[in-house]
């Protein structure tokens, strides 16, 4: 049963987008830093020198229009840069918002989902190596569920029988029993665990 993608309507879905956002506004308070120093810091500079009256007035004019012209750019680029970079990290904070949710439907023991991506999100490569490890450890321990049931029942009819008192070779039935669960034991053994 293939799923449709999980339409989600909120960009922020993953811390990670915070720490891009950061980097994405970091070059443009250097850049307003350095405005500041090299452009303003002059002009000032100027300004409270032993200028004429009339170059004092000049700068103040320059001083004025090129703060109307260039605060307002620089905040203007730092909100655009700031709403770019949630919309930008979407693409794999997206991805690793639904890696999450996956990863924990399968601790608790749920290996029926897949992992599916969007078009266009990032970290596809993790998409297809999350499904080939669910569907792995999913036919694992389907392979070892056949056996495990098959020893159960006959383990219980084994044991009915018993109280029953017939006369049935135990010899022969548990030597069966073992074979069946040397059949769950080898499906098993295809998965690695840390060891106790």
């Amino acid at each position: 049963m293939d799923r449709q993608p999980v339409r989600r309507r909120r960009f922020y879905v993953h811390g990670i987008q915070r720490k891009y956002i950061f980097l994405s506004l970091v070059p443009l308070i250097i850049s307003a830093f350095l405005i500041v120093v090299f452009l303003f810091i002059p002009l000032d500079v100027l300004l409270y020198s032993s200028a004429a009256p009339a170059a004092k007035t000049a700068i103040v004019q320059d001083l004025r229009a090129l703060g109307f012209r260039i605060w307002p750019a620089i905040f203007l680029g730092m909100i655009i840069s700031a709403f770019m970079s949630v919309f930008v990290t979407h693409r794999f904070a997206g991805p690793l918002y639904r890696f999450h949710q996956v990863v924990d439907q399968m601790a608790a023991g749920d290996l029926s989902g897949q992992f599916k991506l969007r078009k266009g999100d990032d970290l596809v490569e993790l998409e297809m190596a999350m499904n080939r490890a669910i569907e792995s450890l999913a036919g694992t321990i389907q392979q070892a569920k056949r056996p495990l049931g098959d020893l159960t029942h006959r383990l219980e009819t084994l044991l009915e029988e018993i109280r029953e008192g017939s006369g049935h070779s135990l010899e022969k039935d548990l030597a069966e029993l073992s074979q069946i669960a040397q059949e769950a034991q080898t499906a098993l053994a295809r998965l690695k665990v840390a060891r106790e």
